[in-house]
């Protein structure tokens, strides 16, 4: 595996597998811990919590890192040190904002239902701006090849929090505000490993010359994740309205058990983006679509490996992991097993196109995938509950795999033609590269 990786990678394999490995052994065993010590009604509430949280995340990432990992690897020197801490300041405004919309947020849905405790809405507010930070970071240091970094961030932020969180349960302390505030504490702790080990120089200037070049891509990967993250996240959210808060958190604790491939996927995040700026700087279109094409065989059959395992003890491990309750999630297991197999095809698929910057071909296949999602959810969560919800999410994955192939298919000489083999990369003011649209 670190083999593979490597591979692909340029040297941030081995770190990135490790780190990964830590970060999402980690999440999969806090997931336990919070089912257990929590409950299953009071882990619904954090399984809601937590798809926000990962909303505001997605939209971070496309606003601020994607444009960030994409633009900076064709830039040199001071040149790409003054692009790199003018991000790091959007992303200190990103994260006060964030920070605010969520206090402001909470604060009106408290007139309405009680449904969130308002220590738990502060905290929670909190968590979310202090992880946008702290994932921030851990994406820097994999951009400058500091894996070794990474993972003393990410030890901090995860492995510590899951040791709190241990403590807490067993002292039978655990809460669900105490939960958002561990969580904010330990990404507070991580991301002030940036600081004190890199020389930032956050600024307004710096930030005018970031927002200059990357404000086009940040726009258009910005308004592509909030399609996309209603595409999976927010049928979750409206799959809980139909089968309910026990359900939700059930669906979302089955989804844990494909632990080992959202681990290489999350990995390769931290790599693949880069290498295909940097297959795009020296081998033009052809040598990206190359190598994305081999990473999407590779982790295809690597993945439907590491899940057939999943799928046949299944029930067991349910059984075993959270308790007798959680078998009667063994079927929406395997749906959602199947549609993070589709869904990593996908991924690799919108890397390539990000790097292509046509961003239109990311918000229409998005679109197609939402609206798969929404025309099914309904239907399916009402006809088969959770095992609905599970279907309706594969569906929408199998569109976007389709839309995207479909689309290189037809364009296939009009892309090739944006970064010409072994041709130069023309920096931009918009967004760090002269822009041609797909049609």
């Amino acid at each position: 595996m670190p083999n593979l990786i490597a591979r692909f990678s340029r040297g941030r394999g081995a770190p990135a597998l490790i780190d990964q490995v830590m970060v999402s052994g980690s999440n999969f065993l806090t997931s336990i811990v919070l089912v257990r010590g929590l409950g299953l009604h009071e882990f619904g509430k954090y399984a809601i919590a937590s798809m926000l949280l990962l909303y505001a995340n997605a939209s971070q990432m496309s606003f601020v890192t994607s444009p960030m990992l994409t633009i900076a690897p064709l830039m040199e020197g001071k040149e790409k040190r003054d692009f790199v801490n003018g991000m790091f300041s959007i992303q200190i405004v990103a994260s006060l904002l964030l920070l605010v919309i969520f206090l402001l947020a909470g604060a009106i849905s408290r007139v309405f239902t009680s449904f969130y405790s308002i220590p738990c809405i502060l905290s929670f507010a909190f968590c979310v701006g202090t992880f946008q930070l702290q994932d921030w970071i851990r994406r820097y240091y994999y951009l400058y090849n500091k894996a070794k970094l990474a993972i003393v961030s990410d030890f901090i932020s995860y492995f510590v929090q899951l040791a709190l969180l241990f403590a807490l349960w067993r002292f039978s302390a655990l809460t669900l505000f105490g939960t958002f505030l561990v969580m904010t504490l330990t990404s507070l702790a991580g991301f002030a490993v940036g600081p004190i080990t890199e020389s930032f120089r956050p600024g307004i200037r710096n930030l005018q010359l970031a927002w200059a070049r990357g404000r086009g891509l940040s726009r258009d990967l910005l308004i592509t994740s909030q399609v996309r993250w209603f595409g999976v996240q927010g049928v979750l959210l409206i799959g809980t309205g139909i089968v309910g808060v026990e359900a939700a958190g059930g669906i979302r604790a089955a989804w844990n058990l494909a632990g080992p491939v959202n681990l290489v996927l999350a990995a390769l995040e931290n790599v693949i983006p880069i290498r295909i700026s940097e297959e795009l700087k020296k081998n033009g279109t052809a040598g990206a679509f190359a190598f994305v094409k081999r990473v999407t065989l590779l982790i295809t059959a690597l993945f439907g490996l590491l899940i057939l395992p999943a799928a046949i003890f299944g029930r067991p491990l349910l059984r075993f992991l959270y308790g007798p309750a959680m078998t009667a999630f063994y079927l929406p297991m395997v749906l959602l097993l199947a549609s993070v197999l589709v869904q990593a095809v996908a991924i690799q698929s919108f890397y390539f196109f990000r790097g292509l910057h046509d961003t239109r071909t990311l918000f229409r296949a998005n679109v197609s995938s939402a609206i798969a999602s929404l025309a099914t959810v309904y239907l399916f969560g009402h006809l088969w509950k959770a095992p609905g919800i599970a279907l309706s999410i594969l569906s929408s994955q199998v569109v976007l795999v389709a839309y995207y192939a479909l689309h290189w298919a037809r364009h296939r000489d009009e892309l090739l033609l944006l970064y010409p083999s072994g041709g130069m990369i023309k920096l931009g003011p918009d967004d760090g590269i002269s822009e041609t649209r797909i049609a």
